[in-house]
């Protein structure tokens, strides 16, 4: 009878000393989710901003004669352009540069958080062409430095 009352209590504490073990294992499952959440959220802002850099490098592909007209300096915020340019040989190769920019700018813009943009044209010696290229900084969550996108396009 005496062996019985010294053990008293001794699986309460087994049962106690389990739920640490699988709540310590629980925050750490949390962590981990919380973790590839944010690794996913800063993929897809990496993607959307390779998409939007590839989508002006088409645009002046489409406007080879546009050339020049494409640099934009960094922090120039784009006002809507006079024309449209919504029907062919309504619009010179700069205006339709100027309808590209904007509307390449508004995109950038709205898909990525604190989004700045930059273009710089280099001329490319006695070829009659030009190296474009792409600059675009974002800000991440959790991340005190900016993300940068450059893609350079010669065309």
């Amino acid at each position: 009878m005496r062996n019985r009352q010294t053990s008293r209590g001794f699986t309460l504490v087994e049962v106690l000393i389990a739920l640490v073990v699988l709540a310590v294992g629980m925050l750490g499952v949390a962590a981990l989710l919380l973790n590839g959440l944010q690794s996913s959220r800063i993929a897809l802002l990496r993607t959307q901003a390779v998409m939007l850099a590839g989508d002006i490098g088409d645009r002046i592909r489409a406007n080879r004669t546009g050339g020049a007209s494409y640099a934009l300096a960094s922090g120039t915020t784009l006002s809507a352009p006079g024309k449209a340019c919504t029907t062919a040989g309504q619009c010179n190769a700069s205006e339709i540069a100027a309808v590209d920019l904007y509307a390449w700018q508004q995109s950038v813009v709205t898909s990525l958080p604190g989004a700045t943009t930059t273009i710089a044209v280099a001329p490319v010696g006695a070829l009659s062409s030009n190296t474009y290229t792409i600059t675009i900084s974002w800000t991440q969550s959790g991340d005190s430095s900016a993300a940068t996108l450059t893609l350079t396009v010669q065309v």
